[in-house]
């Protein structure tokens, strides 16, 4: 009873020591407390313009708007991670106070009146060593999840940084003849009404249209999309090209392409373009329509009795 008695005690020693030492208050990850203050977003702290303010003055020339709308980007996902700070130091605060509610019980179960039941005595103390490991747990992936928050904030502003020197492209090559069907953005399903986002457009196209590159670069991958067919993406240096809705494609990784080289033909009757700057772990969209160069031209008239078959698997393509 005595050795158990030592070794809560030497527990709750230890919990109670000013963990924040293992790291300091400043340094999260490496275990150290994150009181409330020093949870709250550090924009103002890293002494950041006001993002919002900046984004109007990002743009350059003809690609002012592709790199505005990226500055608005950059603009929501920090508001959305310094949202989050705030919820997870909230959470940190009720669960320094939980904890040290938990062991000022504990504290009290070690402290065996004379005559208590030995065998309730235990049964306290277990309780008290479980919940202590659980409270260290839960407090542990709160600091855990402030340090990656925080890393994800400062990538954000490095990013914002990077924006107003980025090369974006100035005008692309069509990959294929025909109209715009979808358009970039938020749009009504029509079946269910939900509202969807679009990061990429459609062109409708004759079935099986040859289809080529919008812009030189490098192969970086050829073969299967989910949900979109067969696609190519192709490295233009500080962004990407998703070229997809193709039959099958056979085009070598790391093979240099020019704008209008044949990439393949369209599997039915729509090609799908996507532009991503490389933004963030996977990059951020801009709308590829206002860089498209020339006019819309129309798909070639389908001749009589050449109407398409669509399967009902492909009805929304």
């Amino acid at each position: 009873m005595r050795a158990d008695r030592i070794a809560l005690a030497v527990a709750l020693a230890v919990a109670l020591a000013p963990t924040a030492r293992a790291g300091s208050a400043e340094d999260p990850a490496a275990g150290g407390a994150a009181p409330a203050a020093a949870v709250q977003a550090p924009a103002a702290r890293a002494g950041l313009p006001p993002i919002l303010a900046a984004v109007p003055l990002l743009g350059d020339g003809g690609d002012a708007g592709p790199r505005a709308a990226l500055g608005h980007q950059l603009a929501d996902e920090t508001a959305s991670i310094d949202r989050a700070l705030a919820a997870v130091g909230d959470k940190l605060s009720a669960a320094e106070l939980t904890r040290s509610r938990r062991l000022a019980a504990a504290l009290r179960s070690v402290r065996a009146a004379p005559g208590d039941d030995a065998a309730a005595v235990a049964r306290r103390r277990a309780a008290a060593h479980l919940l202590l490991a659980r409270d260290r747990g839960e407090r542990a992936l709160l600091v855990d999840e402030v340090a990656q928050l925080r890393g994800a904030h400062t990538r954000v502003a490095g990013e914002l940084a990077r924006l107003p020197g980025l090369a974006l492209p100035g005008e692309l090559t069509r990959p294929a003849r025909g109209k715009i069907a979808r358009h970039y953005g938020t749009l009504e399903h029509e079946r269910t009404r939900a509202t969807l986002s679009r990061r990429g457009i459609d062109i409708e196209v004759d079935d099986h249209s040859p289809v080529s590159a919008p812009a030189a670069g490098t192969v970086r991958y050829a073969g299967p999309i989910r949900g979109l067919d067969h696609g190519v993406i192709i490295d233009c240096g500080e962004y990407l090209t998703v070229i997809a809705k193709l039959g099958e494609v056979a085009l070598p990784v790391g093979a240099p392409i020019a704008a209008g080289d044949r990439l393949g033909r369209a599997a039915r009757h729509r090609v799908y373009l996507e532009v991503r700057v490389k933004l963030g772990p996977g990059g951020l969209p801009i709308d590829p329509e206002p860089l498209l160069a020339g006019a819309a031209p129309a798909p070639p008239a389908a001749t009589p009795g050449a109407a398409r078959s669509r399967s009902p698997r492909h009805a929304l393509d």
